[in-house]
């Protein structure tokens, strides 16, 4: 008699910053009753998939594989087993997606990121990826994102952490020059006070063109980040042109075929595998970004342990496969409970899959 068996439950989520938030959950078993999970969990104001969309679209997948229509995909080159009912919902394609890896790693005793390398060539066997705290600057409003105005708090809190980069939301208000000067000083501050810190700047895409060219000299000179992410928006940053300062694309990603645009204008991409439709889909952009001469970096939309855990895994076999001499650390502080984290770290562990079991 056949174990194959799958199911969607909305759930109750813990984000990496203590908010809970609503999320589904994807339970699939195979013949054997392997079990793998999968999180499907968008985020309000910067996802494009509802919640609701996400659950139905996962409950007709669910049906569809419990009937034997839909398969596992052969081979990791391939998408995972998707049909019409999710193709437009990369959260969706994210829980299919990670449950299927989880799944198949779980098969044969491993963690998620040896399955992941099965397809790629390492470069290097990897001990420890570093991870970017994450603040943001007075003012600053961003779905998901930690509170506003604590910036030089939180920047030293994780400082006396061990963490050498963090990541500062900015781009505040209306984004005026008045916003800008007053985010500059509040930046100034920062830098006085951690000298050797490495600082990424995310602007979410709210400058113009026009700002950002005027604005992104005046921060190398007078902060000089190591990155500045998606300054303009989406479209804008494939035409915006090579910077002073190292730039990285976001949102941009989201646009079909751009890595080759944005190779012109970037040296990095963040890859987010909950609106981009999986571990699978930003592996593929990543060697695509590698073949242009950029890094990858590995980021989260704020999700509960499962997705954070699972983006881990994907930043382990990514940083072992980055053609680059140090590669870069990952945005995924955090979930510090969990068995891939380790301070300031994330760490190969003796898991299988992603390593996270729900109570379910």
């Amino acid at each position: 008699m056949s174990d194959r068996g799958a199911g969607a439950l909305r759930i109750v989520v813990t984000d990496p910053f203590g908010t809970t938030r609503e999320a589904v959950v994807l339970r699939v078993a195979d013949d054997a009753g392997t079990i793998g999970w999968g999180e499907a969990s968008p985020l309000d104001g910067y996802s494009p998939d509802s919640l609701g969309d996400v659950e139905a679209g996962l409950d007709d997948w669910a049906a569809r594989w419990e009937g034997g229509e839909i398969g596992i995909a052969d081979g990791l080159g391939d998408d995972p087993a998707l049909d019409d009912a999710v193709a437009h919902l990369p959260a969706a394609r994210c829980a299919i997606d990670t449950a299927l890896l989880d799944l198949e790693a779980r098969r044969i005793g491993a963690p998620l990121h040896v399955r992941l390398l099965e397809r790629l060539r390492p470069a290097r066997a990897v001990r420890r990826v570093p991870v970017a705290a994450l603040a943001a600057l007075s003012g600053v409003t961003r779905p998901g994102a930690p509170a506003s105005g604590v910036a030089l708090a939180a920047v030293a809190a994780a400082v006396a952490e061990g963490y050498k980069t963090v990541k500062i939301k900015v781009g505040s208000g209306d984004g005026s020059d008045a916003v800008f000067a007053a985010e500059l000083a509040e930046l100034g501050r920062l830098r006085a006070a951690f000298p050797y810190l490495r600082m990424r700047l995310d602007v979410n895409g709210v400058w113009t063109p026009s700002q950002a060219r005027a604005r992104l000299p005046e921060l190398k000179r007078r902060i000089g980040p190591e990155l500045v992410e998606q300054p303009v928006g989406p479209d804008e940053m494939l035409t915006f042109g090579r910077s002073s300062v190292p730039l990285a694309a976001d949102e941009s990603l989201r646009l079909p075929g751009a890595i080759g645009e944005l190779a012109e204008t970037c040296t990095a991409i963040v890859l987010k595998p909950m609106v981009l439709g999986g571990p699978r889909a930003c592996l593929r952009l990543a060697e695509a970004a590698f073949a242009e001469g950029m890094q990858a970096i590995v980021s989260h939309t704020f999700g509960g342990p499962l997705a954070h855990a699972a983006a881990c895994e994907l930043a382990l076999a990514l940083t072992a496969a980055d053609p680059s001499a140090v590669a870069p650390a990952t945005g995924l502080a955090g979930h510090d409970e969990l068995a891939q984290r380790a301070g300031p770290w994330i760490v190969p562990a003796e898991v299988k899959g992603h390593g996270v079991e729900p109570p379910w």
